[in-house]
């Protein structure tokens, strides 16, 4: 498998439950860079109305195999989808700022890159970064932070106060 294929079936596994956009351009203030991400998607109708939220939010996919320079691309997912959580986007012709960002790997990644992933995302959290992932007997798929924020597993699961807040300095 590669990118572009992990890309596909996760569309075609969620599209469901939320409208999909690719490759949205987009601007990052800060740096005066245009940049580019790889989905963004906002809820379907039943998901707001079981409380999911209903800005624009986005998710970066990376083809993640073995362990040699398996951590420098796990570590430059984080920062690049930090840097997505900071930008705007072109959406439907308005500059959007995406209510968050999760990243999308493979499942069952090398022992040592999955510890290293949960790490980075530790402090991605802050920058309002979560990772997207399918339950191993896919049943559902989830979206976390520190904690759960949305699960289909088992039926649709929110918890409201897993959805980080923007920061800014000293948390």
């Amino acid at each position: 498998m590669n990118e572009q294929r992990l890309t596909q079936d996760l569309i075609n596994r969620i599209s469901n439950d939320f409208e999909i956009l690719q490759e949205v351009e987009g601007y990052h203030q800060l740096y005066n860079q245009n940049v580019r991400i790889d989905l963004v998607l906002r809820a379907k109708q039943h998901l707001i109305e079981q409380g999911f939220t209903s800005e624009w939010f986005g998710i970066e996919c990376k083809w993640v195999q073995g362990v040699i320079k398996q951590t420098s691309k796990t570590t430059r997912l984080v920062w690049q989808s930090i840097t997505y959580a900071q930008a705007v986007f072109n959406v439907h012709g308005n500059w959007e700022k995406l209510r968050f960002v999760a990243v999308y790997t493979p499942p069952q990644l090398e022992h040592s890159i999955e510890e290293n992933l949960k790490r980075l995302l530790e402090v991605g959290h802050y920058g309002c970064v979560g990772r997207f992932h399918f339950y191993k007997s896919n049943s559902g798929w989830c979206i976390r932070f520190s904690n759960v924020y949305a699960s289909t597993n088992g039926g649709f699961h929110i918890s409201h106060n897993q959805l980080p807040k923007p920061r800014v300095g000293s948390v």
